[in-house]
């Protein structure tokens, strides 16, 4: 386990990603809504109900 706080590890490694999305050609706005959607979505999120999986 790591003594970095999780702020600290994750944050580069979502900027990498952003980084590669622009270079890939995906607007960066575009690029957060994505990710924000993904996390807040049924795979990481698990107070979603079964219901919302449908929708």
């Amino acid at each position: 386990m790591t003594d970095t706080p999780a702020h600290d590890w994750l944050l580069p490694r979502l900027q990498q990603m952003l980084i590669e999305a622009e270079q890939a050609g995906i607007d960066r706005s575009v690029a957060v809504a994505v990710l924000t959607d993904l996390i807040t979505g049924t795979g990481f999120n698990p107070t979603h109900l079964s219901s919302d999986i449908d929708a």
